[in-house]
């Protein structure tokens, strides 16, 4: 079976080269970083489609490590019946409700719908596990923990670790490899005709970037 290749997913104006995504791009082996995303517009449906782009556009299955409003728009891309999605780390996922579908609040002109409704409230039907901090700034612990219920991740969480970034004291992070290959051996334990099974089962999904998408064009239409 060919290992799955490791898609790392960045938030909000991108990973720096000292952060750890970035560590992570050159100490996992057969890692490397989405493509086709302005990090600079947090415009969910773009971010959504272009993870999936990237996702079938690769030969094997894909496990996603995503970060901040990365998180976000991965989660929007493996609901919608990406099967080809083999494992997921969220890490320290942005609150939907800090941004529109056009944007952050804040530095928009006009009322906003919240992203809240629109992001997916069910298990995502891969294994996968949430990393948030105790004192994020951009989301509660609280708050992290009914979204990796919901989600059907295992929930961790880190004391004091801020947002988990560059500022929060996190470039290379060397438990990250050891998560990756866990996720790796457990495929390979895996029979495929299981995983066709549950691939199957997944295609009646609701489409959550069908509606992130009509949300993005209602958002418009007010601006």
């Amino acid at each position: 079976m060919l290992a799955p290749t490791c898609i790392t997913v960045p938030g909000l104006n991108g990973s720096g080269p000292d952060h750890w995504q970035t560590w992570a791009e050159k100490e996992i082996p057969n890692c490397r970083r989405v493509s086709g995303i302005d990090f600079d517009k947090p415009v969910i449906a773009a971010w959504a489609d272009a993870i999936r782009n990237n996702i079938r556009d690769q030969a094997g299955s894909v496990i996603l490590i995503a970060h901040s409003f990365g998180s976000l728009a991965s989660v929007v891309a493996i609901a919608d019946n990406e099967t080809k999605v083999a494992g997921v780390v969220l890490v320290a996922p942005a609150s939907p409700q800090r941004f529109s579908a056009t944007g952050l609040i804040g530095l928009e002109h006009g009322v906003s719908t919240t992203l809240l409704s629109a992001i997916p409230v069910i298990p995502l039907g891969v294994p996968g596990m949430l990393i948030a901090s105790s004192d994020d700034p951009w989301m509660k612990m609280t708050h992290a923990r009914y979204w990796a219920e919901n989600w059907g991740l295992r929930f961790s969480c880190l004391r004091n670790a801020g947002h988990i970034n560059m500022e929060s004291g996190f470039g290379p992070w060397p438990a990250l490899p050891n998560i990756v290959c866990k996720f790796r051996e457990q495929l390979q334990a895996i029979p495929l005709g299981q995983i066709q099974a549950q691939s199957q089962s997944s295609k009646n999904r609701f489409t959550a970037l069908s509606k992130i998408r009509l949300l993005t064009r209602n958002s418009i239409d007010l601006l």
